[in-house]
C-alpha cells in the first residue's frame, strides 16, 4: 500500500495526508466539486490532484474517506461506480463519524463493486495526527492495515467485526462533545446571572483538566459546529437501535445544532478558523440567545 488516496483533504484528511507524504507515500485525490478550503488544504499538504475519482481508484492501493458523516454513502457510491468502470479494487476505509448502521450500508455499497471495506476511526487532533490520532480499524482487513500503514499513522485493531470502529467513535464523540454542550448552556446562563467569570474559576480550580480540555475544544465549534451536531444525530440513532437511552445524546445533538445555526465563522471572518478563545464563544452565544428558549 503504497500509494494512498484521500477523500477528501479537509482538517482531518489534509493532515493525515502530511504524515504519509512525509513517509514516503505517494497521496492522491480529486477536487471535483469541492470548496476553496478543501483545494487550499490539498495544496499546503502537497497532494496530488487527478481529475476524477476514477482517477484516484486507478492509481491508489488503498482510499480513506474522511469526510462529514453526511456524505459517507455518496462518497461510497462515486468510488463503487469507479471499481466498476476500472475493473481496479483498492481497499476502501470508511474512518467518519458514521453510526454501526450506517457503516454496514457503506459497506454494502463497496462490496457490491468486489472491492475490499474496513471500518475505521480518528480519535484525536488533526493538529498533531502523529504525536496524538490514534486510528482504530476493524474488520477482516485490519490486520493488512495495520501492517501497512500502523508505523506512520497509530493503529489499533478493534476486532475482526465491521461497525466495531464506527461505535467506538460514537460512544467517544458523545463525551466531548456532550462537555461542549454542558458548558455552552451553563455558561450562557451564568452571563445571565453576571457571574461568569466567577463560574468559570470554580470550574478551573476544581476541574482543572477538563476545562484545559474546552479551552481548545470550545474554538473549534464556530467552524464545526454543524457537523459535529450530525455526529452527535449519528451517536443517539446507535445508541437507541441497541436498545440504550440516548438522552444525553439528543441533547447535545440540540445544542450543538443551535449553536451551528448561529453560522459563526461566516459572520465574524476576521476571526477566520482558529482565532477564537473559549470565552468569545461563549460571550457570543450568550449575547445571540441561542440557547435561551423561546416563550410561547
Amino acid at each position: 500500500m503504497r500509494t494512498v488516496g484521500i477523500l477528501y483533504p479537509g482538517d482531518m484528511g489534509h493532515s493525515v495526508a502530511r504524515v504519509l507524504l512525509e513517509d514516503g507515500f505517494a497521496v492522491v485525490t480529486t477536487l471535483a466539486g469541492r470548496s476553496e478550503r478543501t483545494r487550499r488544504f490539498a495544496a499546503d499538504a502537497g497532494i496530488t490532484v487527478l481529475d476524477s475519482v476514477m482517477a484516484v481508484v486507478e492509481r491508489a492501493d488503498v482510499i480513506l474517506s474522511i469526510i462529514p458523516p453526511t456524505a459517507a454513502r455518496g462518497v461510497a457510491r462515486d468510488v463503487a461506480a469507479a471499481v466498476q468502470q476500472t475493473g481496479k479494487a483498492p481497499l476502501f476505509v470508511d474512518a467518519n463519524a458514521v453510526s454501526p448502521m450506517t457503516v454496514q450500508e457503506v459497506e454494502q455499497i463497496i462490496a457490491s463493486s468486489g472491492a475490499p471495506f474496513l471500518d475505521a476511526c480518528i480519535i484525536g487532533p488533526a493538529r498533531d495526527v502523529r504525536g496524538r490520532c490514534t486510528l482504530y480499524v476493524s474488520g477482516p482487513s485490519a490486520q493488512t492495515f495495520a501492517v501497512s500503514l500502523g508505523g506512520s499513522l497509530r493503529t489499533h485493531v478493534l476486532g475482526d467485526r465491521i461497525g466495531q470502529a464506527s461505535a467506538f467513535k460514537m460512544v467517544f464523540s458523545g463525551l466531548n462533545k456532550g462537555l461542549v454542550a454542558l458548558l455552552c448552556e451553563l455558561t450562557a446562563a451564568a452571563e445571565d446571572f453576571g457571574f461568569l467569570d466567577e463560574l468559570l474559576q470554580c470550574y478551573t480550580t476544581l476541574f482543572p483538566g477538563v476545562m484545559e480540555a474546552l479551552a481548545w475544544l470550545v474554538p473549534t465549534y464556530p467552524m464545526h459546529a454543524v457537523r459535529r451536531a450530525e455526529e452527535m444525530r449519528e451517536l443517539a440513532e446507535t445508541l437507541e437501535h441497541f436498545g440504550f437511552s440516548a438522552a444525553m445524546a439528543r441533547g447535545t445533538q440540540h445544542t450543538l445544532a443551535a449553536v451551528g445555526h448561529l453560522r459563526l465563522a461566516e459572520r465574524f471572518p476576521a476571526r477566520g478558523e482558529h482565532g477564537w478563545t473559549m470565552r468569545e464563544v461563549i460571550e457570543v452565544l450568550a449575547q445571540e440567545g441561542a440557547l435561551r428558549q423561546s416563550k410561547t
